[in-house]
């Protein structure tokens, strides 16, 4: 009897119908097989082998993911037979010819497999305490042979369990034997089926780009990860390939709507209420806003931050005023008191000079030059002093020259800088001081 005969042993069919001997792979993870048997289904036994002889299966990734585990359907024909330890279990890379049964590099390798008769048997350690998990990288579509080398000569007439194969046909050179001798060698050529070996995978969850409400993109998120509140997750793209803007909750008729764009709120008479705000959160009920002059208006909290204000909290009112009043240079006659509120200025009988004005480093207090409108102190009004004129207007505080009175801008008499004095200082252009 010649050695490739040994696997022609059709007649020893057998139908299993043990509970447990299928195991389904987990929720995440995807069986990978050649072969069509099912449980409670027909297999052939396939024998014999001496040891050191492999069988194995080419197999091909439906994901990227990882190898996790191998499954071996290792049946007898009478039932009765012992477990056996084999000699190891190789997981090896593609050769980059589909007609060549020869296994590419060695990509993992496990150790006794102890074989459990009448089982499809799983394993997920590459080591026999079970401390070491597979976890083979794989890409999609990338091919990869499983592989079962025996450690015990197997007699299957005897009662022996081996490998098994499927009814309906062979796939040349996706069913592999290394023959002992002869090699690596299509196994096609001795047997009529395909071998249950196969492997389990665990694939990557999809990533792609995730915009979320406050207009941020994420790249390589998955959808689990892309679960947070109104956001809308791209899968397979990246964050260059998509535009996010901003949505929030948008406060009109005393109602609210979610996850609008700012124009859009504001196209249809709304008040936004802030990139990723929500409806849930009170966002559209006003209070108290408090702006750095110590005036106060009604606002909600995202349109009060927004404007440099300070929220007093939802439902405040502006009436008492609660916003604290802003202080200034008061002014009795020539002499200057910095830091002195309004109210308290005026019922001291001095003139308070405005709000934020300090009695350095130019006295506010002072009389002017003599000559309003000569911001520059040269006797004469004109384009020169345009540019003085425009920083006076900013307040004493950025008054940049202490050789020249701020006050020079005060043309309306008031006794500050403001938008009054443009017009006189406008029709001075031209004229020379007294």
């Amino acid at each position: 009897m010649t050695r490739c005969r040994r696997f022609a042993v059709p007649a020893l069919a057998v139908t299993f119908l043990t509970l447990g001997l299928w195991v389904p792979a987990r929720a995440e993870e995807i069986e990978v097989k050649i072969d069509s048997v099912q449980a409670g289904g027909t297999a052939f036994i396939v024998g014999d082998f001496i040891v050191g002889e492999r069988a194995g299966t080419r197999l091909t990734c439906p994901c990227d993911g990882r190898i996790v585990a191998v499954r071996i359907l290792w049946l007898s024909f009478f039932g009765t037979a012992q477990p056996t330890l084999e000699n190891g279990i190789y997981i090896y890379g593609d050769n980059g010819n589909p007609n060549s049964p020869v296994p590419g590099p060695q990509l993992e390798f496990l150790e006794a497999p102890l074989m459990t008769p009448e089982f499809l048997n799983e394993f997920r350690y590459k080591d026999e305490e079970q401390t070491i998990p597979i976890s083979v990288p794989v890409t999609e579509g990338q091919q990869f042979f499983v592989v079962l080398e025996f450690g015990e000569s197997t007699n299957i007439l005897g009662g022996s369990a081996s490998v098994v194969r499927d009814l309906d046909g062979c796939q040349a050179n996706r069913n592999i034997l290394y023959a002992l001798p002869g090699g690596w060698q299509n196994f096609c050529n001795f047997i009529g089926g395909d071998l249950v070996i196969r492997a389990v995978v665990d694939c990557d969850e999809p990533t792609g780009a995730c915009c979320r409400a406050d207009g941020v993109c994420q790249e390589d998120a998955t959808q689990d990860q892309c679960l947070t509140y109104g956001a809308v997750w791209y899968p397979n793209q990246t964050c260059s390939q998509i535009t996010c803007v901003p949505r929030g909750a948008c406060c009109r008729l005393g109602g609210c709507l979610t996850l609008v764009p700012q124009s859009t709120c504001l196209s249809i008479g709304g008040v936004y209420a802030g990139p990723g705000s929500n409806c849930t959160s009170g966002v559209c009920t006003a209070g108290a806003c408090c702006r750095a002059d110590g005036t106060c208006n009604s606002e909600i909290q995202y349109v009060c931050a927004t404007s440099g204000g300070v929220w007093q909290g939802a439902g405040t009112t502006c009436s008492p005023n609660p916003c604290p009043q802003p202080s200034g240079a008061c002014c009795f006659s020539t002499f200057c008191i910095p830091g002195q509120p309004q109210p308290d200025c005026a019922t001291a009988g001095g003139t308070w000079m405005g709000p934020l004005t300090s009695c350095t480093p130019v006295n506010p207090c002072e009389t002017p030059s003599g000559c309003p409108g000569d911001m520059n102190c040269d006797g004469v009004i004109n384009f020169d002093d345009i540019d003085h004129f425009v920083q006076a207007l900013q307040g004493q505080a950025n008054w940049p020259n202490p050789n020249c009175p701020w006050l020079n801008g005060d043309l309306s008499g008031d006794g500050n800088v403001t938008f009054d004095d443009i017009d006189p200082f406008v029709a001075a252009i031209g004229t020379s001081c007294p």
